[in-house]
């Protein structure tokens, strides 16, 4: 089996590049973040609380194509589509009137563009508001209180803990991000998320024109799901190193770093970026 690599030259010369890219572009369109004026796809759905579109994945154990060889994943269920900047704005709004400190955190290029520059404290603390706006149990937890305020800087993020019977909605963990996007039992062992052609199921930079793009305008998997490869990274809940784990290549990126086995980076919890977003997951209900 291939083993990581050292997380140092490469993460630091990438951290720069994307960093330079970020503020370039911003710089193009006179504000400090990265985001593009540009038309929003079409959204078909109401007004009404954005429920994403969940897919149910049978578990299984990974296969020795894989880093995590014989690691048994099991059934949960994961977001069709990245979280959009629709989804998080409605949340993140609910969510600064009910105690969570997310008032003007992350940015987003359009309604139906993934929501970028979030960091991993983010991102949990939203799917915690998420879960109590749809009167579910929250997942994580700080001293065994629902985590809703702070953050614990590069290396304090093991203080949160995750409710493991919690139906709530999460992050996905780094072995069922890679169930999810080979295909889970339906798999075809493609290269990347449905495909062995990147062109055809992600957007990175060989097509991006050096910018995320909205979601689901590429190839599903077999399970259906959209944008596993490319277009912006995905938290996942693991740790890694320092920081926590990465999956999935963003539109920066070259091919080589969308592949469905590459886990070889992750950022400290309170980083955020122009080309970081996340999925969400649940536990089965069933």
């Amino acid at each position: 089996m291939r083993k990581n690599t050292p997380h140092t030259l490469a993460y630091a010369t990438r951290f720069l590049y994307v960093r330079f890219a970020c503020l370039f572009f911003a710089q193009l369109i006179g504000v400090f973040v990265c985001v593009f004026s540009v038309e929003a796809a079409p959204d078909s759905r109401g007004d009404s609380v954005i429920k994403p579109e969940m897919i149910k994945v049978v578990g299984g154990i990974l296969s020795s194509e894989s880093d995590l060889e014989g690691q048994k994943v099991k059934t949960f269920e994961i977001a069709k589509y990245e979280v959009t900047w629709r989804e998080w704005q409605q949340v993140r709004e609910w969510a600064a009137n009910h105690g969570y400190d997310l008032q003007d955190v992350g940015q987003g290029s359009g309604d139906n563009y993934p929501v970028t520059n979030v960091s991993w404290y983010d991102a949990v603390k939203w799917c915690n508001a998420k879960s109590e706006m749809e009167q579910l149990s929250p997942v994580y937890e700080v001293n065994g209180e629902v985590y809703k305020n702070g953050d614990f800087g590069e290396r304090g993020s093991p203080v949160v803990k995750q409710k493991t019977k919690s139906k709530g909605y999460r992050l996905p963990f780094d072995a069922e991000w890679e169930w999810a996007a080979r295909g889970g039992k339906k798999s075809k062992g493609y290269t990347y998320s449905g495909s062995n052609d990147l062109n055809a199921v992600g957007w990175f930079k060989g097509n991006s024109d050096g910018r995320e793009q909205a979601v689901g305008l590429k190839k599903s998997n077999e399970l259906g799901l959209h944008d596993m490869n490319g277009n912006v990274w995905k938290w996942c809940w693991d740790s890694w190193k320092a920081g926590r784990r990465i999956r999935g290549g963003g539109w920066y990126n070259y091919a080589a770093y969308c592949t469905v086995g590459m886990r070889d980076y992750n950022y400290y919890p309170d980083h955020r970026a122009c080309d970081v977003g996340f999925r969400i997951a649940r536990s089965s209900t069933n």
